[in-house]
């Protein structure tokens, strides 16, 4: 199959007569029948429907039309982002990141992308995760920062941390005093969690973790971010869950973080970008991003660099499939 067949293919949709499509594609009539025959041929069935007055669309051409459109304009975009490559002029890359995840990784991995690419402008945006993917999906953004094990089909991604969660309790609420929290002491406790509307992977994955330890969990308030969480936890009517890292972003006067005991409960930190996005810088930034997570260089001290990420070279999709390095 080549793309010219596609673009004949297209063409021919569009203008439902084959005269009109070769004019539009400067060929002769003749190229253009017998390109698509070609391509029916390769597909096993008709796309078009023929008679002596009109052309139309088969329910093949219907669902192959599309899938064709899509193969053309990311193989022109690749062509295109390649050739500014060569010339050092690729313009701009789209990152989205989740509230606490992006300042550390984007001071080290920033540097290296311009020592590769220099005329390159990045633009960061913070989003929630929701955001992020629908933003993926619909090629709105080049890569984003997230907190998910789930995405759609489309979307490929990378582990780039598996973070323990910690408990954010008043200082003077009961549970404070122990050094670390068992699921099973914060049954019937009203919990502060990540609103499900933000990100229903994390909060699912929140709720079910301390389910399998034995936990009755109770969701007293869902919150959009960390800064809402922590005034509702100093009031000590609630208590918190969040991340190790984002905990020891937001240090906060009378509250103080307590770990899980083990095999405490985590989320997954992951770069998420579409499995058709042939951007060399893209993929120069993933590169990045797995040897920062490889040797841990970006990670704070309280993370720890465990064994559940994957190897080097392997890219794991949530609900996706693998990329090789």
């Amino acid at each position: 199959m080549e793309l010219r067949q596609l673009e004949y293919a297209v063409a021919v949709a569009e203008e439902l007569h084959f005269g009109r499509a070769a004019v539009r594609m400067h060929v002769t009539q003749q190229s253009v029948s017998e390109q698509i025959r070609r391509l029916e041929r390769a597909l096993g069935a008709p796309l078009f429907t023929r008679t002596s007055r009109r052309v139309t669309l088969t329910e093949v051409g219907e669902a192959f039309l599309p899938e064709a459109r899509s193969a053309i304009a990311a193989v022109r975009h690749a062509l295109d982002v390649g050739r500014r490559a060569a010339t050092g002029t690729v313009d701009e890359l789209r990152l989205g990141y989740a509230e606490d995840l992006g300042p550390r990784l984007f001071q080290l991995a920033v540097p290296a992308l311009h020592a590769r690419f220099a005329a390159i402008r990045l633009t960061p945006q913070p989003m929630t995760t929701t955001t992020q993917l629908s933003e993926l999906s619909d090629r709105r953004l080049d890569l984003g920062f997230c907190w998910t094990a789930q995405h759609p089909p489309e979307l490929a991604s990378l582990l780039v941390a598996r973070e323990p969660l910690v408990v954010a309790l008043a200082a003077g609420h009961p549970l404070a005093a122990s050094d670390s929290i068992d699921p099973v002491q914060l049954s019937h406790q009203p919990l502060v969690i990540v609103e499900r509307e933000v990100n229903p992977w994390l909060h699912d994955h929140f709720v079910s973790q301390l389910e399998s330890r034995g936990a009755t969990v109770t969701v007293h308030r869902e919150i959009s971010s960390l800064d809402r969480l922590l005034p509702l936890v100093l009031t000590g009517s609630a208590i918190g869950l969040t991340i190790t890292s984002a905990a020891a972003a937001r240090p906060f006067a009378g509250i103080v973080y307590r770990p899980f005991t083990d095999p405490s409960p985590y989320a997954d930190h992951r770069i998420v970008w579409r499995r058709d996005n042939t951007n060399p810088a893209v993929m120069a930034l993933i590169d990045i991003v797995r040897e920062l997570r490889d040797t841990a260089a970006f990670l704070p001290p309280e993370v720890p660099h465990t064994p559940d990420m994957p190897h080097r070279g392997t890219t794991t999709g949530g609900t996706g499939g693998t990329r090789p390095n």
